[in-house]
């Protein structure tokens, strides 16, 4: 899974609810995907864990909330 920079300016265009352009440094832009990725790979990652310790063959959302507040927690800053 990779989620491109893009697709990261979109989301903080619409999140920001204006039409104007957003002012974001390359480098920032840059580690702010970076890290959006990451958190999507671990996110999966933890996921799946939590589906094969059950037991499950397959992934559903309630495996997804046994480890969204940990992943939370895990990278507040």
């Amino acid at each position: 899974m990779h989620i491109k920079q893009s697709t990261v300016r979109s989301i903080l265009t619409v999140a920001r609810r204006e039409k104007k352009r957003l002012n974001l440094d390359s480098d920032a832009l840059a580690v702010l995907t970076a890290l959006i990725n990451l958190l999507a790979q671990e996110t999966i990652a933890r996921t799946c864990q939590t589906a094969a310790n059950t037991g499950d063959r397959h992934v559903t959302r309630d495996h997804l909330k046994r480890i969204i507040a940990q992943i939370m927690l895990d990278f507040a800053v």
